[in-house]
C-alpha cells in the first residue's frame, strides 16, 4: 500500500502592502532626520539609521541606495512642505501686501522647523559621481521658488518695485530670508530681541528698499 504523503505549502512571510511599505519609509525618514539633527550628516551612517529605525540594513538600502539619496528625499519633502505654504500665502494675500507676506511666511517656516533649516542650508550637498547632479538641479520643489519672481514683477507693473531683473531681486530677498532664519536659529544666544519685531523690520525694510 502506497504512502501518501499529505503535502503543505510552504508559506513565507506575505509581501507587504502599499501602507506598511509607507509606513516603514516614513519611521527611516524621520529616524534619518532625527539623526542628522543630532549628529550632522556625516556622523550617521546608513548602519545607525537602520537600527534607530529598526529595520535591517538591507531593508534600508532597497528603499534608498544611499545616504544621499536619503537625504535628497528629506530636502524635496521639506521643500514640497514650503511650497505649499507659499502657495497658500500667495493665494489668499493682497496683491499690495503679497511678496512681504511670502517673505515673512518663509521665514516662519524655518524658525518653526529649526531642525529642517539646519538640514536644508548647513548640509553641503556633494555629487559623488559624474552621473550625480545637485539637489537643486534635479529637485521638482525648489524651481516653484519662483513663486517670488512672479509676485516681484506683477509688483513692478503695479509700480510698487523698481524695475530690476526680478530674479536677481528673488535672490536677494531668499539671501536675507536665509540670513534672518539662520541668525536667529544658530546664534540663539545673541540678545536679538523680539524675533518677530527682527524679521518684520528686516523684510519691511528689504521691500521699502526695491521701491
Amino acid at each position: 500500500m502506497e504512502n501518501k504523503q499529505t503535502k503543505t505549502s510552504r508559506r513565507g512571510r506575505p509581501p507587504r502592502s502599499q501602507e506598511e511599505i509607507i509606513a516603514s519609509r516614513n519611521i527611516i525618514i524621520q529616524a534619518a532626520r532625527d539623526l542628522f539633527a543630532a549628529h550632522g550628516y556625516e556622523g550617521v551612517s546608513m548602519r545607525k539609521i537602520a537600527a534607530k529605525a529598526e529595520c535591517l540594513p538591507a531593508s534600508l538600502y532597497n528603499l534608498f541606495p544611499s545616504k544621499r539619496h536619503l537625504l535628497h528625499h528629506i530636502w524635496e519633502n521639506i521643500f514640497l512642505d514650503l511650497m505649499r505654504e507659499l502657495e497658500e500665502c500667495y493665494k489668499n494675500t493682497p496683491a499690495s501686501e503679497r511678496l512681504e507676506n511670502l517673505c515673512l511666511t518663509q521665514v516662519d517656516f524655518w524658525l518653526n522647523r529649526p531642525d529642517d533649516c539646519r538640514a536644508i542650508f548647513l548640509i553641503e550637498d556633494h555629487p559623488q559621481n559624474p552621473e550625480e547632479h545637485y539637489f537643486v538641479d534635479d529637485s521638482q520643489a525648489v524651481p516653484q521658488l519662483e513663486i517670488y519672481t512672479r509676485a516681484i514683477t506683477e509688483a513692478q507693473q503695479r509700480g510698487e518695485v523698481k524695475a530690476g531683473d526680478p530674479n536677481e531681486i528673488k535672490n536677494v530677498l531668499l539671501c536675507s530670508i536665509l540670513g534672518i532664519a539662520l541668525s536667529l536659529i544658530g546664534i540663539p544666544e545673541y540678545p536679538w530681541g523680539n524675533p518677530n519685531t527682527l524679521k518684520e523690520m528686516t523684510i519691511r525694510a528689504l521691500i521699502i528698499g526695491l521701491k
